[in-house]
């Protein structure tokens, strides 16, 4: 072993070894937090080089020398430990193997986490359409396809994930994260613990914090006044980032064969993460970001609770984080599988001083996730926008949980007679067959216009859900800007309500930002031919009337009737 002096840790000078100048059996010490804040010394070997570490990378391969990590391997949370040959810092311990059998170690070198850019891009994501929207809340799509895709982490070190004050409940929450090679552990949080860090101790990234924390933990290779880099590996790879740090303080080690981990608790945050690159991180020690405001309210057989968090801003993380939020607070209090019936209120503000609010309802064993993902999705939808928009800055979700699928489906809609005249009202009586209770009866009365043409009308009964997902794919219209977008997403009707609609088959066009239908073909052509085909899409329905009723619980189905208009006879 040769010894390292603490203080030359904590040393402002801040010398690093070219790795190329680095030969197998040399020794050094690499330094980490352990069991209760004890900064540890472990003794290492250098093996070698790594050549074809990752893309443009090479890494340091060395043994650790400590019976304490023999038959486990690195452990989660050593990620970015500083190691130092002949008293100069070598790099990052960033990666180990699974089942390890031996105490090995990547290092990635100083030399490339000292170039880490501060300036750049972040990673964006597509947003999903207002059709998947739809399709969330009729259960025509699969969820996660809806939700962002974070960079593939394959290859890498896992990262842990601490969650506090909130529980990882199985399924949709815990999948959000473990896709990108995430490991979620428990965690706390800890008072008293302030100040920036310092290489070798605990660090934290927090993704969420307020009434329950949930962050990304691992070590400080090295600080030089207000930087800090740690990690020695990527997070989430986004680039330019304001994620929020915290000091953090190791709990205990957990053994295992498989992934052994540190159980830390989080502290008080001291500065801002502002790169996440394949080499590392860095930080700027000052004063962290506010991040979104996020409120969650719950109300459920036991009572109401309302959480408040602040996730980070960035719009790729936005929808995930959102999705976790509404499902972890969902089971916080109740089953977190099992039938459900869930109703949904969100209000996303965003820092013009606009507004959308959306409501949605839902039932099944997959009511939970399709709710939580639906707020997910309405988030990216408008913070992912390709338009130029302003960003997302609050969340408000209120939900009113039952254990049990409350709700009904459409089974049949029996409209007072078939043929109808222009001008007159139509008696329609609605068939619904609730959960484990007698049919019920709805009687709605809609108006045939006056202008109704003689022919074929259909009567069509669907629960919002289903008529939203119906009319989009019906009318095709794309928004054409962001202002669009708000209008779009304010179309979108909750499975709770009860639309009762007549729809002619007349043809109209559609095009970016507008539908027009039942337009004459005249008018159509000449659209055509300003604007080109390729602009227009062809309607072949119109709806002429529609009636809305809101019911306490989410409904399923879409009935269609045909009817038949037929012109008034001319008294003379």
């Amino acid at each position: 072993m040769v010894p390292l002096l603490l203080p030359l840790a904590l040393s402002s000078a801040l010398v690093w070894l070219d790795p190329a100048t680095v030969k197998p059996g040399q020794q050094g010490v690499c330094v980490t937090e352990w069991t209760g804040g004890e900064r540890r010394e472990i003794p290492v070997v250098v093996m070698g080089t790594l050549d074809a570490a990752g893309p443009d990378r090479s890494a340091v391969l060395v043994r650790l020398a400590d019976d304490r990590l023999a038959g486990t391997g690195v452990v989660a949370g050593m990620s970015g430990s500083p190691v130092y040959v002949d008293g100069k810092l070598l790099g990052a311990v960033a990666f180990g193997w699974p089942w390890a059998q031996e105490p090995l170690a990547g290092v990635t070198p100083f030399a490339d986490m000292h170039a880490i850019p501060l300036a750049g891009e972040t990673v964006r994501a597509a947003a999903p359409t207002l059709a998947q929207l739809a399709a969330v809340a009729d259960g025509g799509v699969e969820l996660r396809s809806v939700l962002p895709a974070l960079p593939d982490r394959r290859g890498l070190a896992k990262p842990l994930l601490a969650v506090a004050g909130l529980p990882v409940p199985p399924g949709l929450a815990g999948e959000l994260f473990a896709g990108a090679g995430v490991q979620p552990v428990p965690s706390g949080t800890v008072a008293g613990l302030t100040g920036p860090p310092e290489a070798g101790d605990m660090v934290a990234v927090e993704l969420v914090w307020g009434d329950a924390s949930l962050a990304a933990a691992g070590t400080v290779t090295a600080r030089d006044g207000d930087r800090v880099w740690a990690f020695g590996h990527p997070l989430y790879d986004l680039g330019t980032v304001r994620f929020p740090v915290a000091r953090a303080r190791v709990l205990a080690i957990q053994g295992s064969y498989q992934s052994p981990f540190k159980v830390f608790a989080v502290g008080d945050q001291f500065g801002t993460l502002v790169a996440d690159r394949r080499a590392g991180g860095v930080a700027l020690v000052g004063r962290p970001p506010e991040g979104t405001a996020v409120s969650v309210r719950v109300d459920d057989p036991t009572g109401a609770k309302t959480w408040r968090f602040s996730i980070v801003d960035t719009p790729i993380l936005q929808p995930l984080l959102v999705t976790f939020l509404a499902n972890a607070c969902l089971t916080a209090r109740g089953a977190a599988v099992g039938q459900s019936s869930v109703r949904l209120v969100l209000s996303v503000h965003t820092s013009d001083g606009r507004e959308v609010t959306v409501r949605q309802a839902a039932r099944g064993p997959d009511a939970l996730a399709r709710m939580s993902v639906f707020a997910g999705a309405v988030v990216s939808f408008l913070a992912n926008s390709p338009f130029p928009h302003p960003a997302v800055s609050a969340v408000d979700l209120t939900m009113v949980r039952e254990e049990q699928p409350t709700g009904a489906d459409i089974v049949e809609a029996i409209p007072e007679r078939t043929v109808v005249f222009p001008g007159e009202e139509l008696a329609v009586d609605v068939r619904l067959e609730p959960y484990e209770r007698p049919v019920e009866h709805r009687r709605v009365v809609i108006g045939v216009p006056a202008s109704a043409a003689p022919g074929p009308l259909d009567l069509l009964v669907a629960d919002g859900a289903s008529w939203s997902g119906y009319r989009l794919r019906a009318e095709g219209v794309a928004p054409a800007d962001y202002a669009g977008q708000l209008d779009q997403v304010r179309r979108l009707e909750s499975s709770a309500t009860l639309v009762t609609a007549l729809e002619a088959r007349e043809r109209g066009t559609a095009m970016p930002g507008v539908s027009q239908p039942g337009l004459p073909p005249s008018w159509s052509a000449t659209l055509a031919a300003g604007l080109g085909t390729r602009a227009l899409a062809r309607l072949a329905t119109a709806v002429l009337a529609t009636q809305r009723t809101e019911e306490p619980f989410p409904l399923e189905g879409l009935v269609r009737v045909p009817l038949t208009v037929r012109p008034r006879q001319e008294v003379p």
